[in-house]
């Protein structure tokens, strides 16, 4: 006995078409989420390498306050030297420096002049008054210029203070760290 064929609406040419479009779909979710995976793995990378940049600027400039303090602690004698023009590094701005409340004190921070980093006539190089070796891995070596400034203490006399204020680039030009200390030989 024989058994009539029956066709069905749904033959397997018809499938064919929508397991195409499930299959696209499937690939454009697939392909949408390893681009996610992709951009966020960038990220991270040049996140983590801006970080440690930062980080070899910071320990650059510590270098230079360090170098700084071995050259007032050696070579500086009280104010000698220092002036108004900060030559060759060294700014004197009056009795109590920026910090006093007159007109002198008043002026614009010598550390906020803009270029006086990269003016070697006013900033100390790492290394130029001591001797240091250059510290490797940065863009450029650490700039340093040291305020000197008296303070008066009530019938006490006197005390001579410094503010060494210490610029360092890391490796790339737009990582920057300016450090700043205050120090009494």
């Amino acid at each position: 006995m024989k058994f009539p064929t029956q066709k069905f609406s749904n033959s397997p040419k018809q499938q064919r078409g929508m397991s195409l479009i499930a299959s696209l779909i499937f690939l454009g979710v697939l392909t949408t989420l390893g681009y996610s995976s992709i951009t966020t793995a960038f990220m991270q990378e040049r996140m983590s390498g801006a970080w440690q940049d930062r980080k070899q600027a910071n320990q650059a400039a510590e270098m230079a306050l360090r170098d700084a303090e071995a050259y007032l602690a050696t070579s500086v004698n009280g104010l000698t030297g220092f002036n108004r023009a900060c030559d060759n590094g060294l700014c004197y701005n009056g009795a109590q420096g920026y910090a006093a409340d007159t007109p002198e004190g008043m002026a614009a921070k010598v550390w906020e002049t803009s270029g006086i980093f990269s003016d070697a006539d006013k900033t100390i190089h790492y290394g130029e008054m001591t001797g240091a070796v250059s510290i490797n891995g940065v863009l450029e070596q650490p700039r340093y210029l040291i305020e000197g400034f008296r303070k008066q203490h009530a019938g006490h006399g006197e005390s001579i203070y410094y503010r060494i204020t210490v610029r360092a680039v890391g490796a790339r030009p737009g990582t920057a760290v300016t450090l700043q200390e205050i120090y009494r030989v």
